[in-house]
């Protein structure tokens, strides 16, 4: 019968390595635990400025809409190979004369590659 000790050995030698194994290979696969967005902390920042309004002006010319641009409400950033934006922004229907002229809220995700110097619309969804 084995001993507490030769127990405890086993369990570090045989148990441990395998969850450390299980943790690696989950980083290798790209999967991530915990999300790695993080708040932009200066929504004013010319940069992020214009992801929004680059978000509103490729949806414009996807869905064949008319809005206009009025506010980046808040936002989150990404950074790996380039950088995501996860904007949330303020915008209004010059289109449709359903609409009054009050701004409505929309989400958008914007992938920008700046060794490429590349934009592209990754979703953009509302009025939420």
């Amino acid at each position: 019968m084995p001993s507490n000790c030769q127990l405890l050995l086993f369990i570090i030698l045989i148990l441990v390595p395998k969850s450390i194994f299980l943790e690696l290979s989950h980083a290798s696969s790209g999967e991530t635990l915990v999300s790695d967005w993080r708040p932009i902390k200066i929504l004013s920042d010319t940069k992020v400025v214009d992801a929004a309004k680059f978000a509103v002006a490729r949806h414009n010319f996807e869905a064949k809409t008319r809005l206009i641009f009025d506010d980046l409400v808040d936002g989150e950033v990404k950074s790996h190979s380039g950088t995501d934006y996860n904007l949330t922004i303020a915008a209004r229907d010059d289109g449709d004369t359903d609409y009054d002229d009050t701004s409505r809220i929309y989400v958008a995700i914007v992938s920008h590659r700046q060794f490429q110097e590349f934009m592209h619309l990754d979703s953009f969804r509302g009025p939420v």
